[in-house]
């Protein structure tokens, strides 16, 4: 996996399972995957350590996928994507469109 998919993929972790995280965790892992600042960035910003915030980031991520081995939302809301994309019949998109919104929103 490359950074940038890791990157891509964490970022849509944090989206799924942001209401599962601390006020801390949530934050730092907005300011590091999806606002993209640097490590030191975010140490400054928050007036604390680079090894505190590689340590917040680091824990983050292993409870993103902690999360996700154990509910599977990235992997089903792929799977949702894989058969929209490989079908026409526009009631069934609409029904995906709904699973995928709920997947989304829905924790």
């Amino acid at each position: 996996m490359t950074e940038l998919d890791a990157v891509l993929r964490y970022s849509e972790l944090l989206i799924l399972y942001r209401d599962l995280l601390s006020d801390a965790q949530k934050e730092i892992l907005d300011d590091y995957f999806c606002v993209n600042l640097s490590i030191s960035e975010i140490a400054e910003n928050r007036k604390t350590s680079r090894s505190a915030v590689e340590d917040a980031v680091k824990k983050g991520k292993n409870k993103l996928d902690e999360f996700e081995d154990k509910l599977g939302s990235l992997k089903l809301l792929n799977q949702i994507r894989e058969l929209k994309a490989h079908t026409k019949d526009k009631e069934i998109i609409s029904k995906l469109d709904e699973m995928e919104r709920t997947l989304r929103h829905g924790i």
